[in-house]
């Protein structure tokens, strides 16, 4: 009898061996795991590029609603004869020094949060982030009504928070030679709502 046992086990046993192998190897790792598949399907979200071994999905493509294009009335243009409003245009580069408050979003791995959120400065042209010492953020009473400081020039001062919904972002820049200035960004999800896809 136990013969007709061992021997009835010896086929099946390769493949047991190797069933146990697998659930202890998931068992040790399932944390990481877990991370990767989260990380894939974030990637997935984001339409950005994934690639393991053969297998390949490509970044995915958004192109502009073309029908906004099409029932958009015709766009009237004149020239700015006495450069008006070119004037106008270069108070909003002269008191924050040629430095602009910009962002980028991704969809939140935070539950009850619709984006993660990127700010930071960057410099026009020739500007330069040496003259930041450093910048006072405020995003209004959804964060307590708190003032967070950046002091890291070489991330362009960046902060990051999450939010279910747009909202004015104010940046109180301190400069090195001791003045401020206050600028605003409207921290908005349009760039989020995709057109649709080609």
């Amino acid at each position: 009898m136990p013969t007709d046992i061992i021997q009835s086990v010896i086929p099946i046993l390769p493949s047991l061996l190797w069933f146990l192998l697998i659930a202890v190897i998931l068992l040790s790792f399932r944390t990481a795991i877990r991370d990767l598949i989260s990380v894939l399907i974030w990637r997935v979200k984001t339409g950005a590029s994934i690639r393991i071994a053969s297998f390949e999905l490509g970044a995915t493509y958004i192109s502009p609603d073309p029908s906004i294009a099409a029932t958009t009335p015709l766009i009237e243009v004149r020239k700015d004869e006495q450069r008006i409003r070119y004037q106008e245009r270069g108070k909003y580069y002269l008191p924050n020094r040629d430095l602009f408050l910009v962002h980028r979003i991704a969809p939140s791995s935070k539950p009850g949060q619709l984006y993660d959120i990127l700010i930071y400065l960057i410099p026009h042209k020739e500007a330069t982030l040496a003259c930041v010492q450093k910048v006072d953020y405020y995003f209004g009473p959804h964060w307590g009504d708190r003032i967070f400081t950046s002091t890291n020039r070489a991330t362009g001062f960046a902060i990051s928070t999450s939010a279910f919904g747009p909202f004015v972002c104010t940046a109180e820049l301190h400069f090195t030679d001791g003045q401020t200035t206050i600028i605003w960004r409207y921290i908005d999800f349009e760039m989020g709502k995709v057109g649709k896809e080609m």
